[in-house]
């Protein structure tokens, strides 16, 4: 109880770490914000999609599970205003296994309700294109 209490503390005066950690990383929070944008490219958010977006920020981003309500309510705060292709742009940079991997997480979350929605399929292109992706890398992504 104590430890919790103590926790709880920490975060009210701090901040979330998880949330912290995405508000000092811009390209974490761009990544982040195009996965979210992906839960919701065909117009409707399904459990599937929320708990593979929370399998995928504990296992690649060391996000805890229990941290992931705070960090999407960080998102919609502050990352309203930017587009998905505005958080692509932030990619641009990085190198190709980091672009892959999000091509692959995008992937991931698309097909997690088993319905590959045109609009997702559109997100995925658009974010390929601006990545400066082939649909080759793509693939040797999956494979990987």
């Amino acid at each position: 109880m104590t430890n919790k209490l103590m926790k709880s503390l920490r975060e009210f005066v701090e901040g979330n770490r998880s949330v912290r950690k995405v508000a000092d990383d811009i390209q974490l929070t761009s990544e982040l914000i195009l996965l979210v944008r992906m839960m919701f490219a065909d117009g409707e958010l399904r459990p599937e999609e929320i708990g593979n977006f929370k399998r995928i920020c504990t296992t690649a981003f060391d996000i805890p599970e229990e941290d992931v309500p705070q960090v999407l309510q960080y998102l919609k705060d502050y990352g309203y205003e930017t587009t998905a292709a505005d958080a692509a742009q932030m990619f641009e940079d990085l190198d190709l296994e980091r672009k892959r991997a999000l091509l692959v997480h995008m992937l991931s979350i698309a097909k997690s309700d088993n319905d590959l929605d045109i609009d997702e399929v559109n997100l995925i292109r658009h974010t390929a294109d601006t990545l400066g992706l082939s649909p080759d890398d793509i693939r040797q992504a999956r494979e990987a």
